[in-house]
Parts: C-alpha cells; structure tokens; sequence
C-alpha cells in the first residue's frame, strides 16, 4: 500500500513540475521552457519612447548599386534617407561593390557597417586596400532634433604591409590609426576641430576626403 501510494504522490509532481507556465506581453505570448523565441528588439532612437524605424533602401543608379539608410522618426513623423556613401574609389581608386549591414542599436546609438568587395586596382600613393570595412555610429540629438553621426571607424590590410585601423570620434575630435605587422605596432593619435559635431548634412565626399588625411603617419 505505501509502495502505491509513493507511486501516486511521485506522478503527480512530475506531471505538475512538466506543465507549461505561460507568459504574455504586448503581443507576444511564449512558454518559459521555449528557449527559441525571444521578443523582437524595439527601436527606440530618439527620446520620446514611441518606436522608431530605420531600414537600409537600394537605389539603383545607371547600373550601380547605391544603399540610403531611411529613418522615420516618430518626433518629426516624416522619413529622413541618409546616402550611404561608396568610398572605393576614394580609398582604392577604383569602383568596388559594397554590401551594408542591418542597422544594430544599442543605448540609442546605432551602427551601420559597409563591407567592399576586394578588387584588383592601380595602387594609389599608399597601395591598394584589401578587406576595407567601416562603421558609421548615428545618435539623435535630443536638443536641436538633428542626428548626428558621432563615430567612423575604417579597417583594412594591405599585402605584406599589416593590419590598418581608423577611428574617429566625432563628440570629442579626437581620432586614432594603427598598423600592425609582423608582431611590432605603430600608432597615432590627435585632435582637430573640425571633427567635431558632425551631422548628416556634413556627410559627403567632400568632409570624407579631409578625414582620409588624418592618421596616415602609420602608413
């Protein structure tokens, strides 16, 4: 009789400790043990706490394609579309595909990665860049409701020469550039005032080709 009554007393709490307890949110319902799903991220960009959208839009132009990132913010309710510039030709002197990231967001600022496609070309004064990525950080600026574009970070390797990183701070003017090769590195550091408060307006070839200048000591 003990030995039935064990048996009873043990089915029970496995079928209870076995059942599903569910939770629901904002429309989303999911169970504590479904380790697969998980609440899709919320875009909140600017400081209003209503959800914002930021996608990347193709622009097909005379057979090239060109990328814009498209922000529609809920404080101005309308679309901002922000060129996502094709710098090949100003690092490489030649045209190169290039392939733009989903747009990450962390504590409000978001970053967007362009990748190149390696190509053959005539080297510029300082050779050919292989492997070139950059990083473009986006903040609101919550004062004048402008966004500003307050990091830019640019990588890449030249053969038999190293490892190259760049990387600018827009909010304090300061920038950074090293090269590493054959275990020894070389670095640079410093500050200008024009690299200070850039917003959307003053990303073009024009402020990219100045930027291009700083750092090149490790070269």
């Amino acid at each position: 009789m003990k030995k039935i009554f064990f048996l009873v007393v043990c089915v029970t709490v496995i079928n209870i400790s076995c059942q599903k307890k569910e939770i629901t949110t904002d429309n989303f319902t999911r169970s504590t043990i479904d380790t697969l799903s998980e609440e899709p991220e919320v875009l909140y960009f600017d400081d209003d706490r209503i959800k914002d959208k930021a996608e990347v839009l193709a622009k097909p132009n005379n057979e090239v394609l060109n990328y814009e990132l498209s922000f529609h913010l809920s404080t101005s309710n309308k679309a901002i579309e922000i060129p996502i510039l094709n710098n090949s030709i100003l690092y490489n002197n030649d045209y190169s595909a290039y392939y733009i990231s989903e747009p990450v967001i962390k504590n409000k600022i978001m970053e967007l990665r362009v990748d190149y496609a390696d190509q053959i070309t005539v080297p510029n004064n300082s050779g050919e860049k292989k492997n070139l990525i950059e990083k473009i950080k986006f903040r609101f600026n919550a004062k004048n409701k402008k966004i500003q574009i307050i990091g830019y970070d640019l990588s890449y390797t030249k053969e038999k020469k190293g490892n190259y990183v760049k990387s600018f701070n827009f909010i304090t003017g300061k920038y950074y550039s090293s090269c590493s090769f054959n275990k020894e590195k070389k670095e640079a550091s410093g500050w200008a005032s024009e690299l200070q408060d850039i917003y959307i307006e003053n990303w073009n070839t024009n402020f990219l080709n100045k930027i291009s200048l700083y750092g090149n000591e490790i070269e």
